[in-house]
């Protein structure tokens, strides 16, 4: 129990001397930074997936083409779920002499679980949000059907057997999706009115759903149950995973969440390094002293781990309670912007107390633990010892710390590395200019004059300058990143959906109405293109016959059970970028070429080269994929996950399909349009895009907020690197000093040395960041991102004025005091 106590009391000792605090602060604020990354990332991913739950209607869904037994339901409620049911078929509305082919949905009590419908009287009226469904004995409709009907509110209808009245018109209905399987008008209705209608018996073609909202952690458990016992017909839904627009958004908003924590975490331990470096150099003479008193190794490594031990416990609490202040500061700023977020959980407080024992242990411990072998001699030959705290094994435990924080925080394996490596690229990259920059400037030394003079601050300390190049870049490239490439990263993520993104979708355009349909819209200046579709099924890859039981993933079994949209191109569109092969010619001589999603094309295990067939209307279709796409589906514009060279699908019976951008100002032209062309289906999607818009704007901001700690990290390392040759500075200050050299001429030559480091790292710092913003871009994002070409130059700027302005003001108590003073610090010390 005596290590305890000696190392409690080492610690005491240590911060009142002021020997500990800058180490402390490095190890505050990566705990705080980190704590807080996890109590905002995890209540801010739970709200991010909430806003995707609106489009889901529910926290999960059970989907099944079969009636749905009792035990999911059942086991829902004993886990303390909310549920609610639907169920989906097609049926014909009569009014009158009127017929309407539509799409009924029948839904129970308390539905939706998530988001909200909106309706209203009128089709020209604004949409209110509602709580409740249709009472028995009414329907909603979309105001189309009225349109195509000529009903008014109020009038009655029949479906089967039973006469409802249309008492609502049905503006917004949460998890209607933006798929293109709905071709007809929705009826929204009681689901204890199906059985009277008669319309539902065993053979029909329905779509059961069970909804279930609740604790993430009650509902993930649900689905782990469910799962196991999944029928052939049954399939479990996640939020956004049936909109590629809204999972594309998500995906890339925890990418950028991800990779400020990690920046965080890389420069907090950066600093770490430097700082504890320094304080094992300045407890050599103190270790030898105790060596001399007879403290064992054995004795000097426990005081001095339990020191360390100690120091991580009480800034692991500092940090965990500044984190969590830090995050509520976040939150209150967001409010505007949040949805309702589920209280804190204590996970979070743990992951700061383990982190501090983590990065001690990977930063701290190894140095320190080094001065056992400082040898008793070292108080009469200072000479002695120096080298204890040098070697690679050092770095490879701060490394090791580095990389598994990273993956701890970041959950992303691949994000880990790609950061990972860059910061090691980058550092190599700063070590070799670095080193090239002190060779020129001391062969430059020779010479006569005050250009000599000035430069012998870094000529004189190689090693140390080469040190101080590498840490103030990687401080500085953070700050970059962190402030002008974060910008320009978000401002291209978020133009990826621009204010006039298209809100509306026709489907079901016959060939004789494409034109026509072209032309009006024209005429009303709404741009367009308008572009064939083919429904087909995919049958066969190369050589083989497939069948969705070949594939274990239920949503590729999905995906080969449903028919697909395929089309043909002659170009590539703008949101497209093939990633394998190339992409065929406007006329291409050879017609017999497929292009594929690339995600589609991973979850089929084909490629370039490998034969599709598809079977269209009872003919087949065959040629081989020539080229993959990735495709940017939260651009909202019309895509195909497969699609045909022209004149491979010329003979299919095909439809057309457009989108485009409707301001509300021109509402009335849909009314128009629908009347004109009765069997044109409009699909508004203006709730997906507002729902992608929230989630792009929440993540942005939250990035910036939390960028902030990073900066501060960045500060740390600046002041760190700057502290690594304080007394060598210190030295030969009280030297000029003592040789009459005046104050004014030392703090010149002290500026100069700090202005040309920042410079040097400044510079390196912005082409290393313009680099990462380009490789973050594409590799991670897949984002449209050009390097910077002026960045470097801002970066020299932005590192000689902070470096400078940093280093003056450490620095400023040596020029104060007097040659006699620092001479007896610097024995001292």
């Amino acid at each position: 129990m005596r290590a305890p106590r000696q190392g409690l009391r080492l610690l005491r000792r240590d911060w009142r001397a002021g020997e500990l605090r800058l180490l402390a602060t490095a190890v505050v604020l990566a705990v705080t930074a980190i704590t807080a990354v996890a109590w905002l990332a995890d209540r801010v991913a739970a709200g991010t997936e909430g806003r995707a739950a609106e489009l889901l209607g529910a926290d999960r869904a059970l989907v099944s083409n079969s009636a749905i037994g009792p035990e999911p339901e059942s086991l829902a409620l004993e886990l303390g779920l909310t549920t609610a049911r639907t169920l989906e078929f097609t049926s014909v509305v009569l009014a009158g002499d009127e017929t309407q082919l539509t799409t009924v949905k029948a839904v129970s009590h308390g539905y939706p679980l998530r988001g909200r419908l909106e309706v209203g009287s009128d089709p020209d009226a604004d949409a209110r949000p509602v709580d409740g469904i249709p009472e028995r004995g009414e329907v909603w409709a979309e105001p189309r059907l009225l349109l195509q009907l000529g009903l008014d509110p109020g009038d009655a209808v029949e479906l089967g057997a039973s006469r409802f009245t249309l008492s609502q018109l049905l503006f917004l209905e949460p998890d209607r999706g933006g798929g293109f399987q709905s071709l007809s008008p929705r009826v929204m209705m009681h689901l204890d009115d199906v059985p009277d209608t008669g319309l539902v018996q065993e053979a029909s073609r329905v779509t059961h759903r069970l909804l279930v909202a609740g604790d993430s952690g009650d509902v993930a458990e649900w689905a782990r149950q469910v799962e196991r016992r999944l029928g052939d017909d049954q399939a479990l839904e996640a939020p956004g995973q049936e909109q590629p627009g809204v999972a594309q958004a998500m995906e890339a908003a925890e990418r950028f969440l991800g990779l400020s924590a990690l920046l965080t975490v890389v420069v907090g331990g950066v600093a770490m390094l430097l700082t504890i470096r320094r304080y094992a150099a300045r407890h050599l003479d103190r270790v030898a002293v105790m060596r001399c008193l007879g403290a064992t190794q054995r004795q000097i490594v426990a005081m001095l781990t339990w020191k360390m031990i100690w120091l991580g416990l009480f800034a692991a609490v500092a940090g965990t309670a500044l984190g969590f202040l830090v995050h509520l500061a976040m939150l209150e700023l967001l409010a505007d912007y949040l949805p309702a977020l589920p209280p804190p959980s204590p996970r979070p407080a743990a992951v700061g107390i383990l982190a501090a024992q983590v990065i001690l242990l990977g930063f701290a411990i190894p140095t320190v633990l080094r001065l056992k072998r400082v040898p008793p001699l070292r108080v009469l030959r200072r000479d002695l010892g120096n080298h204890v705290y040098r070697g690679a094994s050092i770095y490879v435990f701060a490394l090791a710390a580095v990389f598994a924080l990273m993956w701890w925080q970041a959950g992303d394996l691949l994000l880990s590395v790609y950061v990972f490596g860059a910061v090691m690229g980058t550092l190599a990259a700063l070590a070799l200019a670095g080193g090239g920059v002190i060779w020129f400037l001391r062969r430059q030394r020779g010479r006569r004059g005050s250009a000599s003079l000035l430069l012998s601050g870094l000529t004189r300390r190689p090693w140390t300058a080469v040190i101080q190049i590498m840490a103030l870049g990687l401080g500085l490239m953070a700050l970059v990143l962190l402030t002008l490439v974060r910008n320009d990263l978000l401002a291209t993520w978020q133009g990826g959906v621009p204010d006039d993104a298209a809100n509306y979708f026709l489907i079901n355009i016959q060939p004789d109405e494409a034109d026509d349909l072209a032309a009006m819209l024209d005429d009303a200046g709404v741009e367009t293109s308008v572009y064939p579709m083919v429904r087909a099924r995919l049958v066969g890859i190369n050589d083989r016959d497939i069948r969705p039981s070949d594939y274990d993933e239920p949503r590729t079994q999905r995906l080969v059970a449903r028919e697909f949209n395929l089309s043909w191109l002659e170009r590539l569109p703008e949101d497209n970028r093939v990633v394998a092969g190339a992409f065929w010619e406007p006329d291409p001589a050879d017609p017999e070429q497929f292009s594929l999603e690339k995600e589609m094309a991973e979850r089929l295990g084909v490629g370039v080269g490998d034969s599709l067939h598809f079977d269209i209307a009872g003919e087949r279709y065959s040629a081989p994929i020539t080229n993959l796409r990735a495709v940017q589906w939260d651009s909202f514009n019309v895509n195909f996950f497969a699609a045909a060279a022209p004149g491979l699908l010329d003979d299919a019976p095909a439809t057309y399909i457009t989108s485009f951008y409707l301001p509300p100002e021109q509402s009335s032209l849909l009314a128009q349009l629908v009347r004109q062309h009765p069997s044109v289906t409009l699909i508004d999607v203006t709730a997906i895009l507002d729902t992608v818009r929230g989630i792009m704007d929440q993540g942005a901001r939250v990035v910036e907020l939390m960028a902030f700690l990073t900066l501060l990290s960045g500060l740390v390392v600046l002041l760190a690197a700057l502290q690594v040759t304080r007394e060598e500075r210190q030295f030969e200050s009280a030297m000029l000093r003592a040789m009459g050299a005046r104050r004014v001429l030392i703090r010149r030559l002290a500026a100069t040395e700090f202005l040309l480091l920042g410079a040097v790292a400044g510079l390196l710092a912005g082409a290393g960041a313009a680099t990462a913003g380009v490789v973050m871009a594409r590799q991670l994002f897949e984002l449209d991102y050009v390097f910077n070409p002026w960045l470097p130059l801002v970066g020299a700027l932005i590192g000689a004025v902070v470096v400078a302005l940093a280093g003056l003001a450490a620095t400023r108590r040596l020029y104060r005091a007097s040659p006699m003073r620092l001479l007896q610090e610097a024995d001292e010390g």
